[in-house]
């Protein structure tokens, strides 16, 4: 073999290398429904910033789901766009945060990543409703109840005594802001909020913007919860990540924004009172919710006419 033919062969093989990576930075974008290689950068920088092992964990998710992805013909597009990444990527982090680190968590890493690529592949080829995080939602939770009826458990963490513990220090105004955007990856830390942030910006000011709104709103209900729990931004990443959705569409109704938040936030309250992991179904519910009265709204004068 010559070195003219070994040389166009390690092009290729770095522009492989190159187009992967940046695969597995647009699925961790799509987590906050942008796309951009350099926004999944910094929202990886900002997972390192406060876990390194929840950051790992999130990319063996990522890419995980989009090796499963892979496995059909018609995903091919899609993977390239990161839409086969993201609800692996959060399965991942989930893993760390509820279950004890080994190599029987690891295992429920691989299926729950798994389980969320082919729920994805449902949603975009079946489903009336986009599937934005619900695929990660049915995963975690389905693997919750396989835990909690399982003879010895998988080493599930007590997550709510945990939080509690956490919870239990006084925080600054603009700690509970970053947080309410760093918890939308489970991140309780200002850091990695202000660097999510940072990602979300990147793409677009509406969006940043609008996440500002996902953010403020929710402070109106302060008085109907403990103050750890704003603090902590967990009132708010749901409301974030509705803000996001109306701003990445092409109404960018502020409106409509407006409503999914408020829904969010109850959703979550209810949720919270209920002793729920919610994880971000308020977030998809309250989208849901909005998208079907939109098109309600749409087709009532029609049958009206009729």
């Amino acid at each position: 073999m010559t070195k003219s033919s070994i040389a166009p062969h390690r092009g290729g093989l770095v522009q492989t290398i190159f187009q992967e990576i940046k695969v597995l930075l647009l699925g961790f974008s799509q987590v906050f429904l942008l796309q951009s290689a350099l926004s999944g950068t910094l929202i990886l920088v900002g997972l390192f910033c406060n876990s390194w092992q929840l950051a790992l964990l999130a990319l063996l998710g990522c890419l995980v789901s989009r090796a499963v992805a892979s496995l059909w013909r018609d995903t091919k597009s899609e993977i390239a766009d990161g839409l086969y990444g993201f609800n692996g990527t959060l399965v991942g982090i989930a893993i760390g945060v509820y279950w004890e680190i080994s190599w029987l968590s690891i295992l429920l890493l691989v299926v729950g990543a798994a389980l969320s690529t082919w729920l994805a592949r449902a949603f975009r080829r079946h489903a009336q409703l986009p599937g934005l995080t619900a695929p990660f939602i049915i995963a975690v939770w389905v693997l919750l109840l396989v835990s909690m009826l399982a003879p010895q458990g998988v080493g599930l963490l007590d997550s709510v005594a945990q939080l509690e513990e956490q919870q239990s220090q006084w925080r600054m105004l603009g700690v509970a802001l970053g947080d309410s955007v760093g918890q939308v990856m489970f991140q309780a830390n200002v850091l990695t909020g202000i660097l999510f942030f940072l990602a979300i910006a990147w793409e677009s000011r509406r969006k940043a913007l609008y996440t500002l709104l996902g953010v403020l709103i929710p402070m109106f209900a302060i008085p109907f919860v403990p103050e750890t729990v704003w603090r902590e931004g967990l009132l708010g990443y749901n409301a974030v990540l509705c803000a996001i959705y109306w701003a990445s569409t092409s109404e960018r109704h502020l409106l409509y924004a407006v409503v999914s938040v408020v829904l969010s936030v109850l959703l979550e309250l209810l949720a919270l009172y209920a002793g729920l992991i919610p994880l971000t179904a308020p977030f998809v519910l309250s989208v849901w919710g909005v998208v079907q009265a939109q098109r309600w709204r749409k087709v009532a004068p029609q049958s009206f006419n009729a």
